[in-house]
């Protein structure tokens, strides 16, 4: 019996050290909804995966990116509001959408800095593949972001650590 305990014990902590390293996302999730809810994250942008602004707050979106720049780390890009309009759109309908994308390193910033209109046209295209209908729902949203977070990946996977939609509004034109 002590001969499988030797191989077990070890064989069960690597196991555990392994799930640790590969899978820590999925451990922290679990200890949060264990202990009772998610904890206030001190980063802004941990915080709000997205955040949907109402229409006619010009002024507090400017403000509200303005301060979100000064709050990123030095591997975080803020993409600012990049209108697009959705296939099928009714006429005057558009999408507003701010991204931050964060590198891996600084070198990888640097390299997503100066690609950045790439970047924009990639969110840009995006928007405009997504049908009007799609895009009217709460749900929609996190596709949204799930087939952005895709085809962003595709390009840069390499360089990229996370994407983050931090402002995403349905606008009419006005006239």
């Amino acid at each position: 019996m002590s001969r499988y305990l030797k191989v077990l014990v070890p064989l069960f902590l690597v196991s555990v050290a392994l799930l640790l390293i590969f899978k820590w996302t999925a451990v922290k999730n679990f200890v949060i909804r264990w202990r009772g809810g998610p904890r206030k994250s001190p980063s802004l942008i941990r915080a709000l995966p997205f955040d949907v602004l109402r229409e006619g707050e010009r002024k507090r979106i400017r403000d509200y990116l303005y301060n979100l720049q000064k709050k990123l780390t030095p591997t975080q890009i803020l993409i600012p509001e990049i209108a697009g309009r959705p296939r099928g759109a009714p006429l005057g309908k558009y999408v507003r959408v701010s991204v931050v994308v964060e590198a891996r390193d600084r070198k990888a910033a640097a390299y997503l800095r100066a690609n950045q209109g790439r970047l924009a046209t990639l969110i840009l295209d995006s928007i405009e593949n997504f049908s009007y209908e799609q895009l009217r729902s709460r749900q929609a949203v996190w596709k949204f972001k799930e087939e952005l977070a895709r085809r962003i990946f595709f390009y840069y996977g390499d360089k990229i650590r996370d994407i983050s939609i931090v402002q995403f509004e349905i606008h009419q034109t006005k006239g």
